[in-house]
C-alpha cells in the first residue's frame, strides 16, 4: 500500500503480545522476547496505536511500560489505572492526521487479568465514551479499539453511538463484509482469531456530521447477482433473459427479484454521501513478502525458540517400542 502512495492508519485492538495466558519459568524468557519482537516488527511497519488490553498486562505494569518506552507506537487505554492515585496509566486516546482527516483512536479493555493487583479497570464503555465526547469536535471520525469478550461486545453499537467505528478483540468472532451492520453506524469489525486476517476499511469522508454507509455488502450483493445473470444467460447470448425462459414462470419471478435487488443496492451506493469499504485479507502464502520483515520474523522466530522449554527426549523403553512397531528411519530424507 505504501508502495502505491497509499499511508494507511495500522491499529491493533490489543490481545497482541503472548502466545499463552499462562506465563511460567519455563516460558517467560520465550515470551518476553517475542513481545519484544512484535513491537519491533509493529514499529517496522508503521504501527499507529495499540489498545492494552488483557495479554498486554499478563507480565505485569512493569513490562509494559517498559516496551512502551522502547517505542514511538502509542499505546492507549481510556479506562486502566493506577489502584492507589486512580490515574490513567496510559494516554486514553491518540489524535492522527492522515489522508486530510483527523482520526480520533480511543481503547478501552473489558479483560484485565484477576492476578493483576498493580492496575484497576473502570467501565471500558462509560469511559470510552466520555473520552470519544470530548474529542469528537476536534477529529473527524472517531475510533473505539475494545478488548473484551464475546458477551461484553454484545450491544456495543447502542451503547456507544458517539463513535463512528468499533473495532474488537477478544473474541474468535470475525467480521465478514455482508455481516450485518446497523444503519448509519456505528460500524463494529471483529478481527477474529490468532492474527489469520487483516481486516481493511477504507473511508471516503465528504461531508462530516453525515453518517457512513457501508457499500462493502451492496458491492457484494451486486456482484453475487450480476454472476447469476451470467449464468442464467448462456442459455442464449442473443436473447434477453425473460425471452429466454418465457415459459418459466418460476425463473421469470427470480429474475424480476434479481433485478429489484440490483436496483436497490446501486440505489444504496448511488445515494451515499461518506463510504465504507470493508474487506478481510487472509495472511496466507499469497501474501507477498517484504524480505527485510521476513528476516527480521523467522531470526525472531528462531531466536524465540531457542529461549524456549527444551524438548525432553522420549524413554529409552519409548523409543525401543516405536522403533520395533514403525521400524527404522534411518536413511530416509524428510
Amino acid at each position: 500500500m505504501k508502495a502505491a502512495g497509499i499511508t494507511p492508519v495500522i491499529l491493533d485492538a490489543g490481545d497482541l503480545l503472548f502466545s499463552t495466558k499462562k506465563l511460567n519459568a519455563a516460558n517467560k524468557n520465550s515470551e518476553a522476547y517475542r513481545a519484544q519482537a512484535i513491537i519491533e516488527g509493529y514499529q517496522k511497519i508503521g504501527c499507529d496505536a495499540i489498545n492494552v488490553g488483557h495479554y498486554e498486562v499478563l507480565n505485569g505494569l512493569s513490562f509494559i511500560n517498559s516496551l512502551s518506552a522502547k517505542t514511538d507506537i502509542p499505546f492507549i487505554s481510556s479506562n486502566l489505572k493506577y489502584p492507589e492515585t486512580n490515574e490513567l496509566i496510559f494516554k486514553p486516546y491518540a489524535i492522527l492526521d492522515r489522508g486530510g482527516m483527523k482520526i480520533g483512536i480511543v481503547g478501552a479493555t473489558d479483560l484485565l487479568p484477576d492476578t493483576c493487583l498493580s492496575i484497576t479497570a473502570e467501565d471500558f464503555i462509560e469511559s470510552c465514551n466520555r473520552y470519544a465526547a470530548q474529542i469528537e469536535d476536534d477529529v473527524d471520525i472517531v475510533v473505539a479499539l475494545i478488548n473484551a469478550s464475546r458477551g461484553s461486545q454484545s450491544g456495543l453499537v447502542e451503547k456507544m453511538p458517539d463513535v463512528d467505528f468499533i473495532i474488537t478483540s477478544g473474541s474468535t468472532n470475525m467480521s465478514r463484509s455482508n455481516s450485518p451492520q446497523k444503519n448509519n453506524g456505528p460500524y463494529l469489525y471483529s478481527c477474529g482469531k490468532q492474527g489469520k486476517y487483516l481486516l481493511s476499511l477504507t473511508v471516503d469522508l465528504k461531508e462530516k456530521n453525515t453518517p457512513f454507509v457501508d457499500v462493502s455488502a451492496e458491492e457484494k450483493n451486486i456482484k453475487s447477482i450480476n454472476k447469476r445473470f451470467d449464468k442464467l444467460q448462456k442459455k442464449n447470448p442473443d436473447k434477453s433473459l425473460e425471452s429466454i425462459y418465457e415459459n418459466q414462470e418460476n425463473v421469470l419471478n427470480l429474475i424480476k427479484k434479481y433485478r429489484e435487488d440490483l436496483k436497490e443496492s446501486e440505489a444504496v451506493i448511488a445515494s451515499a454521501v461518506n463510504t465504507v469499504k470493508f474487506q478481510t485479507v487472509p495472511l496466507n502464502k499469497k501474501v507477498q513478502d517484504d524480505e527485510d520483515i521476513l528476516a527480521f520474523v523467522n531470526s525472531s522466530v528462531q531466536t524465540c525458540n531457542a529461549l524456549g522449554p527444551k524438548k525432553t527426549a522420549k524413554p529409552e523403553s519409548y523409543q525401543k517400542k516405536h522403533k520395533k512397531k514403525h521400524g527404522s528411519h534411518e536413511g530416509h530424507s524428510h
